[in-house]
């Protein structure tokens, strides 16, 4: 069954994968930018998905800025791990917690942290911001081909914006090709 809606999700439209994931950050993004409104415009999503980046995606993409910079920031302060390390770390390793309930707080605030890292990053690359494209990479590779939810949409994005050949299952290698080729910012 999950196999099923992971390759649903894998073959999903683009604007469907952007609006899911502006959905999961839309706190987040009204508190920081209060002009971005309560959900993204339709219009907006579909520019993205085609591979446009209007106007307004500037706020926009100063604010998911501050999402991967603020939860890079929890990760180093609280762990002391950057990105990578975070997905590979086994908590009990790199955690100092007495009790369950600090465990689990540990835990919860590690997941959230590179959730919000991988969903902010992908609409980013997807804003034009390629050089977040190495966090969505190292969620690939963290995956090991298991392809959990955040690993496909990370292929998904990267294969539209990095127009990478989708048969080829070394995403990872031809992502990295694609960036060295980006422009700097």
């Amino acid at each position: 069954m999950a196999s099923q809606a992971l390759e649903k999700l894998a073959q999903a439209p683009l604007q469907e994968i952007l609006h899911l994931l502006f959905r999961q950050l839309d706190g987040a993004l009204t508190r920081r930018e209060p002009s971005l409104g309560a959900k993204p415009s339709r219009d907006l999503i579909a520019a993205l998905a085609a591979g446009e980046t209007p106007e307004s995606v500037k706020d926009l993409a100063a604010a998911l800025i501050s999402i991967v910079e603020d939860n890079l920031k929890t990760l180093r302060d609280r762990l002391s791990v950057d990105f990578a390390g975070s997905l590979a770390a086994d908590i009990t390793q790199v955690a100092d917690w007495q009790s369950t309930a600090d465990f689990l707080s540990i835990a919860n605030e590690k997941a959230g942290a590179e959730q919000a890292i991988m969903i902010a990053s992908a609409l980013l690359v997807a804003c034009g911001k390629s050089q977040y494209a190495s966090y969505l990479i190292e969620v690939i590779e963290d995956d090991a081909g298991a392809l959990d939810v955040d690993a496909v949409i990370a292929r998904r994005i990267l294969l539209h914006v990095g127009a990478i050949d989708s048969v080829n299952k070394d995403t990872p290698s031809q992502a990295r090709a694609w960036l060295l080729n980006q422009p700097p910012g």
